[in-house]
């Protein structure tokens, strides 16, 4: 197969991402692996896709091997018309650059067109990108929340419901901007004014087994990315004094057995993400509720490789092949 991978940029992939280890398991499988960055496409004047990259040499087989190609290798256009298959490995949340990141769903969505299986699909990513997705899943499922871009809504909410609540942007990465707040908290106007500065803000249910961190699971295809009995999730557990769980705000990651709420959970998401073409997603899980879900560049791989010593990279990739060869029967 002749697979492209579309990152925010080629040359700033690390070898602990997902990206790098996605690639360098299509390589060993011998496929043709191409990563181009997201204000790289083009479309030529006979409609036909393009894109400007890095070819990957074969010989890179390992992660570190495929970020130390995707830093020194030369640049050059492959025509994506002629791939079967497009992976957008994009973050746009860590990327000020929304006019290249709009304009590249809409080109997935011509490749789509013209045959080419794109992962994500575009306009699944397009729908599902905001945390305002969660409101298409099962209710019993999610904490109660509150969407918004009017900040006196928000703080009435936040006041009426005499309970802690999470304020946080619509549309956010990393943990930033992400604030729990007491129903007589001084500061909630201030703070739900910033967010809706140039966003919509979300007011959720705190959920107090946060203090004990949260549970990533890896789907694929709707289902749990299992292998054998063991499945692709990590627990991230925050700092002393620290509600969010993010990696980047200093949280340790821990190995996290299957629960039952993970299949549950699954299970009830299942045939949405298939439907929206979402291929490859994490879901965020504290206690046995889903706080969010993660649909683009979907980390916690390396992690999980390491806490269970199962090859899930090559797992994902070996499905990928099946549904190339179910495309084309």
């Amino acid at each position: 197969m002749k697979i492209d991978l579309w990152v925010n940029h080629p040359r700033e992939v690390q070898a602990g991402q997902t990206t790098a280890m996605l690639a360098a398991a299509a390589i060993r499988r011998g496929h043709t692996v191409h990563v181009a960055g997201v204000a790289d496409l083009f479309v030529d004047v006979d409609d036909s896709v393009g894109a400007c990259g890095v070819l990957v040499p074969a010989e890179a087989r390992t992660a570190a091997q495929v970020a130390e190609a995707l830093r020194a290798g030369p640049l050059s256009d492959v025509e994506l018309s002629g791939f079967d298959a497009v992976l957008v490995r994009t973050s746009p949340g860590r990327d000020p650059r929304a006019w290249a990141h709009q304009t590249a769903l809409v080109i997935g969505e011509l490749l789509v067109h013209q045959g080419v299986d794109v992962v994500n699909r575009p306009a699944g990513l397009a729908r599902a990108g905001g945390k305002l997705y969660q409101a298409w899943l099962p209710r019993h499922l999610r904490p109660e929340t509150l969407v918004a871009a009017d900040a006196a809504r928000l703080v009435r909410h936040v006041r009426d419901r005499n309970q802690t609540t999470v304020l946080k942007p619509a549309v956010g990465t990393r943990g930033r901007d992400v604030f729990r707040v007491a129903p007589d908290d001084g500061n909630v106007s201030v703070i739900a004014e910033a967010l809706v500065r140039d966003n919509y803000a979300m007011a959720q249910a705190y959920l107090p087994e946060a203090d004990a961190g949260d549970t990533r699971v890896l789907l694929l295809d709707g289902h749990l990315l299992e292998v054998d009995g063991a499945v692709a999730a990590v627990r991230r557990v925050p700092q002393a004094g620290e509600f969010r769980s993010n990696v980047h705000t200093g949280a340790d990651v821990a190995p996290a057995p299957l629960r039952p709420i993970m299949r549950e959970a699954a299970d009830a998401l299942g045939d949405r993400l298939r439907e929206d073409g979402l291929w490859l997603v994490g879901m965020d899980l504290i206690g046995d509720r889903l706080v969010e879900l993660n649909v683009f560049s979907t980390g916690g791989l390396r992690d999980a490789e390491r806490f269970t010593g199962v090859d899930f990279s090559a797992h994902i990739i070996e499905n990928l092949e099946r549904r190339h060869v179910q495309g084309r029967s």
